[in-house]
């Protein structure tokens, strides 16, 4: 019998044990696990991480590990998939903010890369699993890591669309300036991440963001 269908036999219906139900500590099991994993990937990449390191930091059976996850390039990918949802979802909320007010194209540009910047630098371990460790990892990981670029390309197109200048050019131009600003973006930061710098992101970002809207933005804007 495989560990996870020992664990939902062994499952009992949910009724409250110390005050919570079964849903709420399979809930808590999970986060601690997806915690744990990060760390563990973090500190030993795909390759050497193993579910004993991660089950032991997250105070779980393995029998647990597979309540959540059939194997361990799926919990990558949930680990990898929490990371992107977080900094997505600040990274949406800048871009929002930044189009309703009267700024500049650069001073724009600049504001978004300061809050992906800051994103990632608040959770050092997430920014490497999310720039580094996923990469080529698997090749399931490799077709989410893909995913996440081009979501993120479709961000900066969306915003190019916007402008009069970028308007004029072919759908190809747009997205070929959109790919190039995505990894003017993301290999200095990725460059901090590998060298253990991350916590010098902040005076990264200006000459990120200077070179980026030197490609993107008109003369005339």
């Amino acid at each position: 019998m495989s560990p996870a269908r020992a664990a939902r036999k062994e499952e009992q219906p949910d009724r409250a044990y110390g005050g919570k139900t079964l849903d709420a500590r399979r809930a808590e099991q999970r986060e601690r696990v997806l915690v744990a994993a990060r760390d563990v990937f973090a500190a030993r990449g795909y390759a050497g991480a193993g579910v004993e390191e991660i089950v032991a930091r997250a105070h779980v059976s393995r029998t647990t590990f597979y309540v959540f996850f059939t194997n361990k390039e799926e919990c990558l990918l949930a680990v990898f998939g929490w990371g992107v949802e977080r900094i997505a979802a600040e990274v949406m909320a800048a871009v929002a903010e930044t189009v309703g007010q009267e700024l500049a194209p650069a001073a724009r540009i600049r504001e978004q890369v300061r809050v992906v910047a800051r994103a990632l630098a608040e959770d050092p371990a997430m920014a490497r699993i999310v720039l580094i460790e996923i990469v080529g990892a698997t090749p399931r990981a490799e077709r989410a890591r893909v995913r996440l670029r081009d979501a993120a390309a479709n961000v900066i197109e969306t915003q190019l669309e916007r402008s009069e200048h970028w308007r004029e050019r072919t759908p190809d131009e747009r997205r070929v300036a959109s790919l190039a600003a995505m990894a003017a973006i993301g290999e200095p930061i990725s460059d901090l991440v590998a060298g253990g710098r991350l916590s010098q992101w902040e005076q990264f970002v200006e000459p990120i963001s200077e070179f980026v809207a030197r490609g993107l933005v008109s003369p005339s804007e």
